[in-house]
């Protein structure tokens, strides 16, 4: 399964709620586990950080550069694809993870710079049901997740020199062994999700009844 080009979800309400269940998530499991050495996530949201201002957009960000990730979670170690739609000749991404972090909110983990634009064709449609899939778009780049990443809802910051959106994802680690598991409400984000003019409860002329996580 895959994220999608956009987010008009209440951006800021279900980033609130992420990093307050992460660092919650963090303590309860710090408890539950054999040992507090065996779980990095504590240690992981105690470093200092990137400040907001540098990682966030406003809103689902700029409608010149938009994308979605090609698999909604990966394990550490595995490979992410990027599908973007951009105005642009070329853009960069910055990854960052979503934690406390002293109250910065995220802290970078990656960059990659000089990512060729592309226009992406129009996402495929289908009228009875208002289904909007962009599968049919070319990967932009991927990401080589590092063996000893963190486990946590990450996300991905395209930007141009028009504008910056979010590509948001999961990194998992299925080898860590814990007493409580969180699952991101991803459904949700697409039902909410308004990219290509209609949700399941928002639209134009109606709203549809079939979602994609392309």
């Amino acid at each position: 399964m895959t994220t999608s080009p956009s987010r008009t979800f209440r951006r800021l309400g279900i980033y609130a709620a992420i990093i307050l269940t992460a660092t919650t998530l963090a303590l309860q499991v710090a408890g539950h586990l054999t040992a507090q050495a065996t779980n990095p996530i504590p240690a992981e949201n105690q470093l200092t950080g990137n400040p907001r201002s540098e990682w966030d957009v406003t809103g689902s960000g700029d409608s010149s550069i938009q994308g979605f990730a090609t698999d909604i979670s990966v394990n550490k170690g595995g490979t992410i694809s990027f599908k973007v739609t951009t105005t642009a000749a070329s853009f960069s991404m910055n990854i960052y993870r979503l934690g406390y972090y002293q109250g910065n909110g995220a802290r970078k983990v990656a960059t990659i710079s000089s990512i060729t634009g592309r226009n992406q064709p129009a996402c495929i449609t289908e009228s009875a049901t208002g289904l909007y899939d962009c599968g049919n778009w070319t990967v932009s780049t991927s990401w080589q997740v590092p063996s000893n990443a963190v486990s946590g809802i990450y996300i991905a910051r395209i930007a141009s020199s028009s504008g910056a959106s979010h590509i948001p994802f999961i990194v998992r680690d299925d080898a860590l062994q814990a007493d409580i598991v969180l699952q991101a409400n991803d459904t949700t984000w697409q039902a909410y999700n308004q990219y290509g003019g209609h949700s399941l409860y928002l639209g134009t002329p109606t709203r549809g009844y079939k979602v994609s996580y392309n």
